[in-house]
């Protein structure tokens, strides 16, 4: 009997976040979720760091309503939730309390599993996070983030691997945002891995960024790895994953299968092809190739940010420059792997120190609180130029715990901005202040968001973007020999 292949779908999460800058909204979902329960996948990837900020301050849509729209049309797969550690969602650490009442609400909301990570790998700042959502019900895939120096050796993966088991992790990931991975480093890693886990199975969640993904998901399967992660092929290849339909094929002709439906991956291949155009987004497509990814590791995303950022100000010729600064920065930072909230803050650095002509003559006060350790542990020392430039007198260095450096905050959010309707609106004040929840919440109160339940097909979608159209007031439709439509003014 051939080995059976999991693959988790990034479609709804990663893929729109990577190709779209995180703008796929519940209308562009909700219509295809059906389709996506049948399908046969093993997780569906649904809220981010990313896409729950976006998903506020710009779409206002409340992330725990798509929570609950989207369970209730995929009640069979199991929805998945990745969480910054200590962060959750943000950039912020948050206290105990405020961690532990998200967990709770997610499970509430229908997210089964969560793939947490934390920038650093320092797993301390997980450890609540695993007990909390091992206790309410939730799997934890434990993410380690991949990254290229000389401190990310396999034997440095392999402990902090056995160190997430130990704490109750379910399933391991790798996590390789910047598409780092490749097949002789992968055809490694994961005997590494398998060595000290045993059975735990692996995850590779790998994007498209150098061009090795594709081969590397297949490369890694064939290593031993048991699940990867893809996206549908209209939001994959780019900076997003590798398309699942081409890796459904291949992983059969090598022998492995994935009970994935191919009727319904076509549909929902079609769908998204639809949305694209609809909506005047990018399809995926390979990216040109960046002789400097390798050393600075910075994700597409953020390269094409920084690229807008840079034109707006006039200072476009300058980005080469700026991400080669970005590789020092990285190794003085202690070879910080490059996610977020900590690939702001080399990018930011890197950028100040190219601008201003010296480097850390500004230190942003993230990454002196970076440098003081209220985030955590970086993986190696940090260069003494930099100490020598973000310390002030009178700062102070810490340790332990990033958690248990700030107050519980429940109580008074719920004293001095309550009171609140439920339990999620509560963690949505701590999340973001009432200049930013105020035209959410106005917008939640006049969206209808069950209209878009109708699964979608393309006579539904023909006659709903007529009846979008200014300047037709009437449709008519009738059935003879065929089937004719007649649309116009009154």
């Amino acid at each position: 009997m051939s080995r059976h292949v999991p693959i988790c779908e990034e479609a709804l999460r990663d893929a729109h976040q990577c190709l779209w800058s995180t703008r796929m909204t519940n209308e562009m979902m909700l219509p295809i979720a059906s389709v996506m329960d049948s399908v046969g996948y093993d997780a569906i990837d649904l809220i981010g760091g990313a896409v729950w900020d976006v998903s506020v301050r710009f779409l206002r849509e409340d992330p725990w309503e798509r929570m609950r729209h989207v369970r209730h049309l995929i009640p069979k797969t199991p929805l998945n939730a990745w969480v910054r550690g200590q962060s959750l969602w943000t950039f912020e650490v948050f206290p105990n309390d405020v961690v532990e009442l998200a967990m709770e609400r997610l499970f509430a909301n229908g997210i089964r599993e969560i793939a947490l990570y934390d920038q650093f790998n320092d797993l301390r700042n997980v450890e609540v996070v695993v007990a909390k959502a091992k206790s309410v019900g939730i799997v934890v895939r434990g993410a380690l983030v991949f990254s290229r120096s000389p401190v990310h050796t396999d034997a440095y993966y392999a402990g902090k691997a056995a160190e997430f088991v130990r704490l109750g992790a379910d399933q391991i990931i790798v996590k390789d945002p910047s598409g780092m991975l490749d097949v002789p480093r992968v055809r490694s890693l994961v005997p590494a891995l398998r060595r000290v886990i045993g059975p735990v199975r692996i995850n590779i969640h790998s994007h498209c960024m150098s061009g090795r993904a594709p081969e590397v998901l297949l490369e890694a399967v064939d290593a031993g790895a048991d699940t990867v992660h893809t996206a549908i092929s209209p939001l994959a290849l780019g900076p997003s994953h590798p398309p699942t339909e081409w890796v459904d094929e291949q992983l059969q002709k090598r022998g492995y299968s994935t009970d994935l439906d191919r009727d319904a991956l076509h549909r929902m291949a079609s769908y998204f092809r639809y949305v694209c155009h609809r909506w005047r987004k990018p399809l995926g497509a390979p990216m040109p190739e960046d002789p400097l990814l390798d050393e600075h590791q910075l994700p597409g995303g953020m390269i094409t940010n920084l690229r807008t950022q840079l034109r707006e100000r006039g200072l476009e010729q300058r980005l080469t420059e700026i991400l080669t600064e970005a590789t020092q920065v990285r190794k003085d930072m202690g070879y910080v792997p490059v996610v977020s909230p900590t690939a702001q803050f080399m990018l930011t650095q890197a950028t100040l120190n190219v601008i201003q002509g010296e480097r850390y003559k500004t230190v942003p006060d993230e990454l002196r609180k970076y440098v003081l350790g209220y985030y955590g542990t970086p993986p190696a020392p940090i260069a003494p130029e930099l100490l020598e430039r973000a310390v002030r007198k009178g700062d102070r260095f810490v340790s332990g715990r990033a958690g248990d450096l700030v107050p519980p905050a429940l109580k008074r959010v719920r004293r001095t901005r309550g009171p609140f309707r439920s339990d999620e609106d509560l963690l949505n004040a701590v999340f973001y202040g009432d200049e930013i929840l105020k035209p959410l919440f106005e917008a939640r109160t006049t969206r209808d968001y069950a209209q878009f339940y109708r699964p979608a097909n393309a006579l539904s979608d023909l006659v709903y973007e007529i009846a979008r159209q200014p300047d037709i007031s009437f449709m008519r439709i009738t059935r003879g020999n065929a089937l004719s439509m007649t649309f116009g003014e009154t």
